[in-house]
């Protein structure tokens, strides 16, 4: 993409404003967050997916097909559209509405279980309020789940469980989260024991019995987020 046109994307985003870089855009590379399913690959122990983005066939600012946009909290529609960060294709929710009690989804309705291995690749570009990276999982609706969330303006890495639209946290550690930085976030759920890592490193390791049974899994950010998002890897444990 030419300058002017990425300068025009950035201030579009308040991006520039808030000290980071502009985003790379392109146009011409096309990619669907969620469409990778046909390359997803089993084994014996566990069925595993890797949800790349992949497809040639998207264009900048088109939603996913493979995952649902949901919202838990205030703030009106969500916008998870499609873009390219650092020469990689990502998936971004775009509406940046400046409510702190926001929470936007991406749920993969395909993939139901009750234990699950979950990692994504993100980056956190920008954001005022929060820059929130987060694994949904147990997911039964929009306001009943488990999150494990890295923030980068806190610096920190904390588990919630989510009822009745209602966040508590249940663990959380400090831990640099840096802007800009592609980064990997992973979580583990088997019976009532959740393993939470950052960038391989283990960090939390509790036991929570709030959410039981099979659910859902996606992605999840906070209000003014601009977070990009690579691909997410499931493992199902136990349907």
């Amino acid at each position: 993409m030419r300058e002017r046109e990425l300068l025009s994307y950035a201030a579009a985003n308040n991006i520039r404003s808030e000290g980071i870089s502009p985003v790379k855009i392109n146009t011409h590379i096309g990619l669907n967050f969620l469409s990778a399913f046909a390359l997803a690959t089993s084994c014996a122990a566990t069925d595993t997916q890797i949800l790349k983005l992949a497809s040639p066939e998207a264009v900048i600012g088109a939603p996913p097909d493979s995952c649902r946009p949901s919202l838990t909290g205030e703030g009106g529609p969500v916008a998870w559209q499609v873009l390219l960060v650092h020469n990689r294709a990502a998936l971004a929710e775009m509406s940046r509405v400046h409510v702190d009690n926001r929470f936007p989804l991406c749920v993969v309705d395909t993939v139901k279980a009750s234990d699950v291995e979950l990692g994504v690749s993100f980056t956190p570009i920008a954001g005022k309020i929060d820059r929130a990276a987060g694994l949904v999982f147990r997911v039964k609706d929009a306001n009943n789940y488990y999150v494990a969330r890295a923030n980068a303006l806190e610096n920190n890495v904390n588990l919630y469980h989510v009822v009745k639209g209602v966040r508590r946290q249940i663990a959380g550690v400090d831990v640099q989260v840096t802007t800009g930085k592609t980064q990997q976030l992973g979580v583990r759920i088997e019976g009532e024991t959740i393993k939470v890592s950052f960038d391989g490193r283990p960090l939390i390791s509790v036991n929570d019995q709030t959410i039981q049974g099979s659910g859902s899994v996606g992605l999840w950010t906070k209000a003014d987020s601009l977070t990009a998002f690579y691909e997410l890897t499931v493992s199902v444990l136990k349907e």
